[in-house]
């Protein structure tokens, strides 16, 4: 059996609209979930998309591609995103990608028997972050000097 790769969010490349986010996270829910937290805790569908639950991973995704994509609202942060792992018909790894000024993994979650495992990520560093203290001194003139410090200060009071 080969394995498959979902999306949830984005097509491998660019961010998708609304629509098709809904598609990809009906598809990915036509296959067998596998995830587990630990031994007591199986990961369960509506875990991951309860229409009534607007923080569960995959609304959270459909929401901000109604607002980003949809509504072409700008938005601070990057646009977060899922990437499913397929084998045998059975989703066997979910990784969540967030943040501000550059994507990271916030979640990995894994079959039983991947777990303990080093599997490469999707994404190890997102190709597209951004220095905001360099944008800053490029589109305003302010100093690198002078920005840097406010903004890593701010980015820490945000964690």
């Amino acid at each position: 059996m080969k394995t498959e790769i979902l999306f949830i969010g984005v097509d491998g490349e660019k961010v998708v609209n609304s629509i098709e986010t809904l598609a990809q996270i009906e598809k990915a829910k036509t296959f067998d979930l596998a995830l587990e937290l630990n031994e007591e805790e199986k990961i369960e569908w509506v875990h991951l998309d309860n229409p009534e639950e607007p923080r569960t991973l995959f609304q959270s995704i459909l929401k901000d591609r109604e607002l980003r994509v949809d509504k072409k609202t700008l938005m601070a942060d990057r646009p977060s995103f899922c990437v499913l792992t397929l084998y045998n018909n059975k989703i066997v790894r979910l990784e969540y990608y967030e943040g501000h000024d550059a994507l990271c993994l916030v979640y990995d979650v894994k079959a039983r028997e991947l777990q303990g495992k080093n599997i490469p990520n999707f994404m190890d560093e997102d190709p597209h972050a951004y220095d905001p203290s360099k944008f800053l001194e490029e589109a305003f003139g302010i100093p690198k000097e002078f920005s840097k410090p406010i903004l890593d200060e701010l980015h820490k009071k945000e964690e």
